[in-house]
């Protein structure tokens, strides 16, 4: 909730939301229908990268990316990078959490 006062903004804390335990339950309540469809692609073809699923849907890299943050947040998502022996930036894949 935002409110001003005197011309200061203050935000207010929303209230949180329990997170539900159980992967299968939390995916039958996506309202999204591209986190459901980058889900879906995710579990067809894992471990994937951004970009993998970028090629897989259709969708555009940062609505993936955003889509992968919020099936992290619901913990029916993980991200992990494999060990690498070379210099620069390592992957960054994704997968689903089994139940």
């Amino acid at each position: 909730m935002t409110r001003y006062m005197d011309e200061t903004l203050v935000v207010e804390p929303e209230e949180e939301q329990p997170i539900e335990s159980h992967p299968q339950e939390s995916i039958s309540s996506f309202t999204n229908q591209t986190d459901l469809k980058v889900f879906n692609a995710l579990k067809e073809h894992q471990p994937a990268t951004r970009m993998d699923l970028c090629d897989k849907t259709g969708i555009a890299r940062t609505t993936i990316y955003d889509a992968l943050t919020r099936l992290m947040v619901l913990k029916v998502v993980t991200k992990y990078s494999p060990p690498v022996s070379k210099k620069g930036r390592p992957k960054v894949f994704y997968r689903t959490i089994s139940e």
